[in-house]
């Protein structure tokens, strides 16, 4: 009897546990089965956009995985009644972008709480402070706001404000504990775009005006701001050379940079800042008025052979050439007494590496430097890429003693990351050493 009413028990205990077992299997679905759902944001879509009208300005959608989706559609217009893009989303964050410079973002706050939405906004320093005012407090102004209606709550709409910065449109970066958000896991540099209006299941929305080009400049969008308390600290420690010949070096050297840059964009050539322009941008958000020239990166894969001829075309006159393609290239252009160097890098292994060559010996060397990805960043009020990380890659070069200036500087010995690579031989130096004064 006693055994009959242990196993009872142990019998009533196993269906009690299968039954939580069902209840936790159907109110807390595997991570499959919440990668397979989805979402239907037209209602919320239209709410957002019903809203912003009243304010008389354009928000637009920006969410990756919806303009993937218009891409998709040969036909945007609901003609068959489907909805075949704003009903099926992975994501409970629905992206929007809107012009900062355009509406007044706390009106834009108080209106959607006036609509039934919780709205929460997120501040932040106004990094164009540090140029403007330095020494003052940082203006704020808000960088993004999150809505969810309180009828659809599991949604929420990501409006990103996109402020104009110099030449481009910068966002934001924001700590969210979520993977949802497509925007503000880093700060953001964009082309200044338009956008269109398209009929979409439905809804008249604003999107982009090239879809294609936003999506590609978002994947390579990511902006890294100049540390403008270093250099502070950096200047209290080494005081700012403002003598007339350090102030002509800066001006000339900022001239060359933009048209380097100009040049290497319209062949569509990806550039960085390196060697001591890159360290003078990380160090102290200026130019390192001793260096006497300016230093870009190119990756030897995005060389293209009309480089020489459109940098002389734009007044910058070939100065020297060593190594070639495959192999150490370099190029050198002038622009009165400031050079620009062109150095190329190669990808071996876990590693890129740029080539150097003594044009009296024919040696060769080696800087090599650990992988890394590119950035955008603002310098000289000038847009242009830095590695990424950065700290890396000047460490590689530098030391970890980077912040101490050394004006005396010998290209072939003082870099930390210099390794000699041979020699050329005598017969390919008419080719690998080409010299023009």
């Amino acid at each position: 009897m006693r055994r009959w009413q242990v196993l009872k028990c142990i019998g009533l205990v196993g269906v009690i546990f299968l039954i939580f077992q069902c209840f936790i299997w159907f109110q807390f679905p595997s991570k499959h089965e919440q990668n397979l759902r989805t979402y239907d944001a037209k209602l919320l879509v239209k709410k957002v956009m019903d809203i912003w009208d009243d304010l008389e300005d354009t928000i637009f959608v920006i969410e990756p995985e919806i303009l993937y989706k218009i891409l998709e559609q040969e036909n945007y217009s609901d003609n068959e009644g489907r909805c075949a893009v704003f009903c099926h989303l992975t994501k409970k964050a629905i992206a929007f972008g809107v012009f900062g410079h355009k509406v007044a973002m706390p009106l834009v706050v108080s209106k959607f709480r006036q609509s039934g939405f919780a709205a929460v906004d997120a501040k932040e320093d106004n990094p164009d402070s540090y140029l403007k005012k330095p020494g003052s407090p940082p203006q704020k102004i808000i960088s993004h706001i999150f809505l969810q209606d309180m009828q659809q709550p599991e949604l929420t709409a990501h409006v990103v404000v996109f402020y104009p910065r110099s030449t481009f449109l910068w966002t934001s970066q924001i700590q969210m504990p979520t993977s949802d958000l497509s925007f503000g896991t880093t700060a953001r540099a964009y082309d200044f775009f338009e956008t269109r209006s398209l009929t979409i299941d439905g809804l008249h929305v604003s999107v982009p005006k090239s879809i294609r080009h936003f999506l590609h400049m978002h994947q390579e969008s990511q902006f890294l701001e100049c540390n403008y308390e270093r250099a502070k600290f950096f200047y209290a420690q080494h005081p700012k050379d403002k003598s007339e010949e350090a102030q002509r070096f800066q001006r000339k050297a900022r001239q060359l940079l933009v048209k380097g840059k100009e040049v290497l964009d319209s062949l569509g050539v990806r550039f960085w800042l390196s060697s001591g322009t890159c360290l003078g941008w990380f160090r102290q958000c200026d130019i390192i008025t001793y260096s006497k020239d300016v230093d870009f990166g190119i990756w030897i894969k995005d060389h293209k052979p009309e480089i020489i001829d459109s940098m002389e075309a734009a007044g910058l006159p070939l100065k020297h050439v060593f190594g070639k393609v495959t192999d150490s290239y370099e190029l050198s252009f002038k622009a009165g007494e400031v050079k620009l160097d062109l150095f190329f890098f190669y990808e071996e292994g876990d590693t890129m590496w740029n080539g150097g060559t003594d044009a009296v010996t024919g040696d060769k060397l080696k800087y090599v430097f650990p992988k890394f990805e590119l950035c955008w960043t603002l310098f000289l009020d000038v847009r242009v890429r830095v590695p990424c990380p950065t700290q890396p890659y000047i460490e590689a070069n530098y030391g970890k003693k980077w912040e101490v200036p050394v004006t005396s500087w010998d290209w072939k010995s003082s870099a930390f990351n210099v390794r000699p690579n041979g020699a050329w031989p005598k017969a390919e130096w008419k080719e690998v050493i080409q010299v023009y004064e």
